[in-house]
């Protein structure tokens, strides 16, 4: 969801909390810390909340399945970025690796985002191609990474035809901004947008074709940790994946096995095996 910019990197200060691990745990002792903004729901929700999203969920049931303890705690993501890169906490989810350079991912991803942009319902501009981005000024979040293209063009057009804001609670803030008319239109992923109450008003006026996968993005910090931690999630995934049971977590959230990867059909039938 999310190209951090250096600037934001070295902006935040060394932080006084200590790591949640110690370096000599095994990786069946481990105390796995992720970190995500509340305000990605469903991929990532509140901490404090009833449901802490699909992805979190998804990490969760595959580390502790390996005998990995998993904390998670709500952070904007710049932020979350630069605790992880730093150390301080193990992962981010679910983060693009354009995002996340030089991070460790397992092979298995936890999402798959496409990124709309939308229009008040009487506005007739739609996205048809970078061509037509020529005649709207749109909002999108800042440290996002909406593909290479996409990319290119906001850096070259911020300030222009182009708007970004972060911080915290940027989808309504997104929102507000093209129902004030200061924009036209924003970008923002088709997954939060629809799963969300605050979009009345508002309608899907284009796709970028390009599709992202999300993954557990760790911490360069302490590579031999982070490698651990990928290969207890990697034997979870598949755990979770053959025995039904990360269908039975996007079912609770209503999802299909279309926002996760590699994910079909056969791995959620009424016959794959329970877990004991």
């Amino acid at each position: 969801m999310k190209i951090a910019a250096k600037s934001l990197l070295c902006s935040f200060g060394l932080l006084a909390f200590s790591p949640a691990w110690s370096e000599s745990q095994t990786e069946r002792s481990l105390t796995v810390s992720i970190a995500a903004p509340a305000y990605w729901c469903l991929y990532a929700c509140n901490s404090a909340g009833s449901r802490l999203g699909f992805t979190v969920d998804i990490a969760r049931a595959a580390l502790e399945s390996e005998g990995v303890r998993v904390v998670y705690k709500n952070l904007p993501f710049d932020r979350a970025l630069f605790e992880t890169k730093s150390g301080r906490i193990d992962a981010v989810i679910p983060a693009f690796k354009d995002e996340a350079p030089n991070f460790i991912f397992p092979p298995f991803a936890v999402s798959l985002t496409e990124y709309c942009f939308y229009v008040p319902k009487n506005e007739s501009r739609r996205y048809e191609g970078m061509a037509s981005l020529k005649s709207m000024h749109f909002v999108a979040t800042s440290g996002y990474s909406y593909g290479k293209e996409m990319d290119a063009y906001i850096s070259d057009n911020e300030g222009g035809r182009v708007t970004l804001i972060g911080g915290d609670d940027v989808p309504n803030r997104l929102r507000e901004l093209v129902r004030l008319e200061r924009v036209d239109a924003l970008l923002d992923d088709r997954l939060l947008f629809e799963s969300s109450r605050n979009r009345v008003d508002l309608v899907n006026a284009g796709c970028l074709n390009e599709r992202h996968a999300g993954y557990l993005a760790l911490s360069p910090k302490n590579s031999d940790r982070s490698y651990a931690i990928a290969r207890a999630f990697s034997r979870g995934f598949e755990h979770i994946r053959e025995s039904g049971q990360l269908c039975k977590i996007l079912d609770s959230y209503g999802l299909g096995t279309d926002v996760v990867p590699g994910l079909n059909a056969g791995h959620c039938r009424s016959d794959a095996p329970s877990l004991n």
